[in-house]
């Protein structure tokens, strides 16, 4: 690591270093600050948004807002949850708008029957026999949360790709932690049996279930 802020090496500072450099308008340390950030940012929206351009236009727009909203950030949450939580409403703003432009339903992804379906429509895109021969285990899973019903599509991109606890999940998507370990669990558990019916079919895949047993996994 050689990249340096005029004031020093930002790379061997803390996050709230960081961030008092970035509020005083360091840019070296605010890119630093947002690389931290960017690729699980860019996760959870392409898991809301389903569409990576506008996953990456919604990542741009959320650093956007970061950066003019920094100044009045104090710390009563951690950091990454404020930044999650606005990359959340960033989207849901988004979705919102082009469920009034197109005429189509808008599902806000703090509400779910929680004894409903997990799945939505099945999605095609990702197909297992194709993954039984490239063996591309990362595009499946991500093929299986992409096909669960936004709010717990939202819980488990945020857990699995993001790393986020059950309560920075909870604070991000504004309900509470038994909401967010009822979630997680339902759509583990839900995801589990199809990679299990896929297997039947294509028995490469239950190298997937192989790696699992972690109690935390989704697998």
């Amino acid at each position: 690591m050689s990249r340096n802020s005029k004031s020093g090496n930002i790379v061997d500072i803390s996050e709230k270093q960081l961030i008092e450099r970035a509020k005083k308008g360091d840019a070296d340390a605010f890119n630093d600050l947002m690389g931290r950030y960017s690729r699980t940012i860019f996760n959870i929206g392409l898991q809301m948004l389903r569409d990576r351009d506008d996953a990456s236009d919604m990542t741009q727009e959320t650093m956007l807002k970061v950066y003019r909203a920094l100044p009045r950030f104090r710390g009563d949450s951690s950091f990454s949850t404020w930044v999650y939580r606005i990359m959340v409403n960033t989207c849901r703003d988004f979705l919102r708008s082009a469920s009034r432009r197109r005429e189509v339903p808008f599902s806000d992804f703090s509400e779910e029957e929680e004894d409903g379906p997990v799945f939505d429509v099945a999605d095609d895109s990702v197909q297992p026999e194709r993954l039984y021969i490239e063996g591309e285990d990362e595009q499946y899973l991500l093929s299986l949360i992409q096909g669960l019903k936004p709010a717990y599509r939202l819980a488990v991109s945020m857990r699995e790709l993001g790393g986020l606890s059950y309560q920075e999940i909870a604070d991000a998507g504004n309900v509470s932690i038994g909401t967010v370990k009822s979630r997680l669990n339902r759509a583990r558990a839900a995801m589990r049996e199809q990679v299990l019916r896929d297997a039947e079919q294509f028995p490469s895949l239950a190298r997937l279930m192989d790696k699992g047993g972690a109690e935390d996994g989704v697998y």
